[in-house]
């Protein structure tokens, strides 16, 4: 088994993590290398849970802009102040000269462990913003000081702010719907990301994805406003459905009013989208990590009811129905690909 070390099973089962995802891409090929790592991942629930944060660094290391770093606009009047965490910045470079050169190995753990902690950081920072927040598969009803119910999706957080003359609530992850009691007198905003919907009396469902956001209006209306380049001030209304992404094209669709925020009832209602739409929506479901192996999957479009409660299974359904391949590597992980 090339490079493989001998005292794998006494390390730190988060350091051994990191040396298998080294050994395995230096060594893709390597049967015997691979029969070690199962036997390894298969030796203790602790050493599954640290691959599968491992991976799923691993995974993302591709896209390291941190959670709650939406584009930087120019300061500007708007309905909910800017009262976000302060934008991410690099550290200044030191001046100091170093003789050490890290080796590819090293280089690449330095690089998962940089991973890791960007992912925790902004779970951390969640903890500390969050009014209300939802793990995995977790779904959470609540009725907020002015009798506005608000329903939070799996692994979603809100933060709720009420004053005399306005309600806000920011998305910081996630999902969430709302049936807004409507006050003339203190508007409602729902903050993700920059991107605003303000209640004119309605229920609505508002997701922050990782490009944009989009708005759904179950019954009465809304308003969505962006303070981009062009600005955006869009009215929608019942099924109506909204997205608006960061770099502020519009997406707009007609959707059956019972079809919006279906996760509420656990499905994801899907017609001619991307299965990697449908994937990411199966992520908060699942207490593992989804890794999807090609972009030519997530790319195929894709129409279908799935139970977001089963994840599993629904992933099974959707690689089956049009051409895919799931591969369980353990509980906690699952590899999507292409069948072809």
């Amino acid at each position: 088994m090339t490079g493989a070390s001998p005292d794998m099973d006494k390390m730190d089962a988060d350091e051994a993590a990191i040396e298998w995802a080294i050994l395995l891409r230096e060594e893709p090929e390597d049967a015997e290398l691979k029969a070690g790592f199962e036997a390894w991942l298969a030796a203790s629930p602790r050493h599954a849970a640290a691959w599968a944060a491992t991976a799923h660094a691993y995974d993302r290391a591709g896209d390291l802009r941190p959670l709650f770093t939406a584009p930087l606009r120019a300061a500007e009047a708007r309905p909910v102040l800017p009262t976000g965490p302060a934008p991410y910045r690099r550290r200044p470079r030191s001046t100091a000269t170093h003789r050490w050169r890290p080796n590819r190995r090293q280089a690449l753990a330095a690089g998962l462990a940089a991973c890791l902690m960007l992912i925790a950081a902004p779970s951390l920072l969640l903890r500390v913003e969050a009014t209300y927040r939802t793990g995995t598969a977790q779904v959470r009803r609540t009725v907020l000081a002015d009798g506005t119910i608000a329903q939070l999706a799996p692994d979603s957080a809100i933060a709720v702010t009420y004053a005399a003359n306005r309600r806000q609530v920011r998305l910081l992850k996630g999902e969430a719907w709302f049936d807004v009691r409507h006050d003339a007198a203190r508007p409602f905003y729902v903050d993700a990301g920059g991107i605003t919907t303000t209640d004119i009396g309605t229920a609505f469902d508002v997701r922050l994805e990782r490009k944009g956001v989009t708005t759904e209006v179950s019954s009465g209306q809304v308003r969505v406003a962006y303070s981009g380049a062009p600005p955006i001030s869009e009215p929608l209304s019942r099924g109506d459905s909204l997205h608006v992404g960061f770099d502020g094209i519009m997406q707009r669709e007609q959707r059956p009013a019972g079809q919006m925020a279906a996760w509420r009832s656990g499905q994801i209602i899907v017609r001619d989208r991307p299965a990697g739409e449908v994937i990411a929506a199966l992520r908060p479901w699942f207490a593992g990590v989804i890794l999807l192996r090609d972009e030519s999957f997530a790319r195929q479009r894709v129409t279908g009811l799935y139970n977001a409660t089963r994840p599993v299974e629904a992933l099974q359904g959707l690689a089956q129905a049009y051409g895919g391949s799931v591969t369980t590597i353990t509980p906690w992980v699952i590899v999507v690909s292409s069948g072809r």
